[in-house]
């Protein structure tokens, strides 16, 4: 066997078998809030606000320049200050975030985690729960499931689980809004087609 050929072994690609051998399970990193002080959520959100104003107020960039009119001044230095003042409540809101990595559920995995959480329904002349009438999963119930299902990491135990979820007589460190809009991620990368365009 000649150099060359040891060469070409080396740096051949590596098979179908090997790559689908290798290839690690999809996951996506979503961020959740957890104990956030809401106070400071919507001082944050005022201060978007407040920025958007400022920089519609603003001189456009096209047509002024810094210092064309005493008026420029202090707006270009408004927008600057607004922004930095956005930027601080943002650091402060990161403090209370952590990353969840997640992965697609499969058919299977969907299904078992949609009959583990039925809908409720009334029986025995019971009015049915309205929040489930047109459901075939417990609304209130199954985003919680599909995020035990489908977080890898961190590990998280049944304690853990109890605390973000909330358990009988301790509401839920993640809110409802919270666990649905995670739960959409998983829906989304478990449904999700892939599309990406050819070259």
């Amino acid at each position: 066997m000649t150099d060359d050929t040891n060469v070409h072994l080396k740096t051949a690609p590596p098979s179908i078998k090997d790559r689908i051998r290798n290839a690690k399970t999809a996951t996506k990193r979503i961020p959740v809030y957890l104990g956030l002080d809401h106070n400071l959520l919507d001082e944050y959100q005022q201060a978007l606000s407040d920025l958007e104003d400022a920089e519609s107020r603003a001189p456009d960039a096209d047509t002024s320049t810094y210092g064309d009119s005493l008026e420029s001044v202090p707006t270009s230095q408004a927008v600057v200050e607004q922004r930095e003042r956005v930027q601080q409540l943002r650091d402060r809101l990161d403090e209370y975030k952590v990353m969840l990595t997640i992965r697609p559920l499969d058919d299977d995995e969907w299904e078992r985690v949609r009959l583990a959480h039925p809908p409720r329904r009334g029986g025995d002349g019971v009015e049915a729960d309205l929040r489930d009438t047109d459901s075939q999963f417990n609304t209130s119930t199954f985003p919680g499931g599909l995020l035990r299902a489908a977080v890898v990491d961190p590990q998280l135990d049944d304690e853990d689980w109890g605390r973000l979820l909330g358990t009988d007589g301790q509401p839920a460190l993640l809110p409802m809004p919270q666990q649905h809009q995670a739960a959409d991620e998983v829906l989304r990368i478990s449904r999700h087609r892939l599309n990406i365009p050819f070259s």
